[in-house]
């Protein structure tokens, strides 16, 4: 049985579902527990037939989710399908062993530099450095690269995005911005609930297989 490798963001991971939400708030829970298995790619994934494996993170910038998708130990057999994250955010790489998701460690493998951290790193890197039209540029490089990668090593793979901010001529575009709103959100009130998960999953299925 092949495998479906899943990257993106917490609207890859399921945060907010109910196996995947926490009511104290306290950071890096939903990491600890796993992606939901009513996240859309365990929905894709049972569609294909196929072993799931949802290696999304929470608060993931493009520039991880490309690192660690060309750090990962991805089979032949592999079938590999992106969900791009907001092109706003940022992180820093380290060459640190742990896990990608232990993220609440101080030996973490990246840093999440994001517009809704506190620490001072973020906070400056958004006063003195960001760039918005940089960080989509650099956006479209991560997705040719990873592509180019995915096509080198004869893996198959389809992009789609769930920002509105990204204009990639591989992405395959799901319209998740209207599925958000269209349909109730998760228990944190913020994240695609599971009926949008559901239609997410109708339309990467029918991506994956025209």
């Amino acid at each position: 049985m092949g495998r479906l490798v899943a990257f993106g963001c917490s609207n890859t991971y399921g945060q907010g579902l109910k196996d995947c939400h926490w009511e104290d708030k306290e950071k890096g829970v939903a990491q600890k527990y796993g992606p939901s298995q009513y996240a859309w790619p365990q929905l894709v994934a049972d569609k294909l037939s196929m072993e799931c494996h949802n290696a999304s993170i929470c608060g993931a910038s493009n520039k991880l989710i490309m690192h660690q998708i060309i750090s990962f130990p991805l089979l032949s057999t592999d079938t590999v399908v992106v969900m791009w994250s907001y092109p706003d955010r940022y992180c820093l790489l380290n060459n640190s062993t742990s896990d990608y998701r232990h993220w609440d460690e101080p030996n973490y493998k990246h840093k999440i530099i994001a517009p809704w951290e506190r620490d001072r790193r973020s906070k400056n890197y958004y006063r003195f450095v960001y760039d918005e039209d940089d960080h989509k540029i650099m956006t479209n490089h991560y997705i040719s690269y990873t592509r180019l990668y995915l096509e080198k090593h004869n893996i198959p793979n389809l992009h789609t995005t769930c920002s509105p901010d990204i204009n990639h001529p591989v992405v395959f575009d799901i319209q998740h911005r209207t599925l958000r709103e269209e349909y109730p959100k998760a228990l944190d009130n913020g994240h695609p609930g599971h009926e949008a998960h559901q239609e997410t999953a109708n339309r990467i299925y029918k991506g994956i297989s025209t």
